[in-house]
C-alpha cells in the first residue's frame, strides 16, 4: 500500500532535479524569468510595454512590485556597501559650522541606511501626480501605480549601470543620472499617451521636476524626525 502510494504521488508530482531547485532558489528571490524581458522591452520601448501590461498582456513580464522590490534591494545593498552617499558628501564643500556639519551627516546617515523607504514612498505620489496630468486618458490610480513601479524600477537598473561612475565620480554621476530619469519619464508618457506630443512632454518635464522635489520634501522630514527621535 504505501509503494502504490509512493507510486500514485510520483505520478503527479515531478522528481527534483536541479533546475527544480534553480526554479526554486529563483522564486525565493522574488525573481522570475520576465524580468530580463521587462528590462529590456521597458527600456526600448517603455510606453508600449506598459500599455500592453496594464491591457493584459501580463504572461511574459515581471509583476511590477515584484520587479521594483528586488532591483531597489540590490541598489539599496550597493549604495550602503560602496557608502556611495559619504562621498557624494565628501565632494562637496562642508559647513563652517560644525553642528551644522554633524547635522548634515546624520540627514546623508539616514537618507542611504533607509534609501528603499524613500524610493517606494515617491513611487505612489509619482502615480498622483501622473494620475492628476493625464486623467482623461482613463487609466485608474492602481494603474498609474503600475506605471510609476515599472518607471521607478527601470531607473534602478539603470542606476546599476553607473553606480561604478557613482563610486569614483559621485556628483557628476549623480546628475547624469537625474537627467537620466527625467528623459525617462518624458520617453515613457510621450509613447504611452497619446495626443500632442509637445504637451505630454511639457507635462512629463513638470511631473519630473515636482516628484523629486517632493521626494527630496518626504526625504528631509523623515530624516528631521529620525534625528529629533534619537
Amino acid at each position: 500500500m504505501k509503494r502504490s502510494t509512493a507510486e500514485n504521488t510520483s505520478e503527479t508530482t515531478p522528481r527534483i532535479t536541479i533546475r527544480y531547485l534553480w526554479q526554486e532558489v529563483l522564486s525565493t528571490l522574488s525573481w522570475d524569468k520576465g524580468i530580463f524581458f521587462t528590462i529590456k522591452e521597458l527600456l526600448i520601448r517603455p510606453g508600449e510595454a506598459i500599455h500592453k501590461y496594464l491591457a493584459g498582456e501580463r504572461k511574459r513580464y515581471s509583476n511590477p512590485i515584484r520587479f521594483l522590490v528586488l532591483v531597489t534591494t540590490i541598489a539599496s545593498f550597493i549604495t550602503i556597501k560602496l557608502d556611495l552617499f559619504r562621498r557624494l558628501l565628501s565632494e562637496n564643500s562642508s559647513p563652517s559650522n560644525e553642528g551644522d556639519q554633524q547635522f548634515v551627516q546624520d540627514m546623508i546617515l539616514f537618507l542611504y541606511q533607509y534609501y528603499n523607504i524613500i524610493m517606494f514612498l515617491s513611487v505612489p505620489l509619482l502615480a498622483v501626480l501622473t494620475y492628476l496630468f493625464f486623467r482623461r486618458w482613463g487609466y485608474n490610480y492602481a494603474e498609474h501605480l503600475t506605471l510609476s513601479a515599472f518607471l521607478s524600477a527601470e531607473y534602478m537598473v539603470l542606476y546599476l549601470f553607473i553606480i561604478v561612475g557613482v563610486y569614483y565620480q559621485p556628483l557628476l554621476f549623480n546628475n547624469i543620472g537625474l537627467v537620466a530619469w527625467f528623459g525617462y519619464i518624458v520617453w515613457a508618457l510621450v509613447s504611452l499617451f497619446p495626443g500632442k506630443k509637445w504637451k505630454i512632454i511639457g507635462k512629463g518635464i513638470l511631473i519630473s521636476i515636482l516628484q523629486f522635489l517632493f521626494s527630496i520634501m518626504i526625504g528631509g522630514v523623515l530624516a528631521l524626525v529620525y534625528i529629533s527621535l534619537r
